[in-house]
């Protein structure tokens, strides 16, 4: 049997401190994600430890609303 993943981008963000308070947040309610750069940011988070690039954070689709409940109290947004 396997698992479908329908991948969803739950927050594109523009910084380190915003990506890593909701990674933080997905990790501490183990909910798996996947960060993905745009551009060559993956390449430059390796050389300097940060990216000037937008980064996508990705989950799967079923895990959609409980995460927009956690997050939206951090980001101050309504992301529904």
């Amino acid at each position: 049997m396997t698992d479908n993943v329908d991948l969803v981008v739950l927050r594109t963000v523009e910084n380190e401190f915003e990506m890593n308070m909701i990674t933080a947040i997905l990790e501490d309610n183990k909910i798996p994600f996947i960060v993905k750069n745009k551009g060559s940011g993956s390449y430059m988070r390796i050389l300097t430890g940060s990216s000037p690039f937008l980064t996508h954070i990705l989950i799967d689709s079923r895990d959609l609303e409980r995460s927009i409940e956690l997050i939206s109290p951090i980001v101050g947004e309504d992301l529904e």
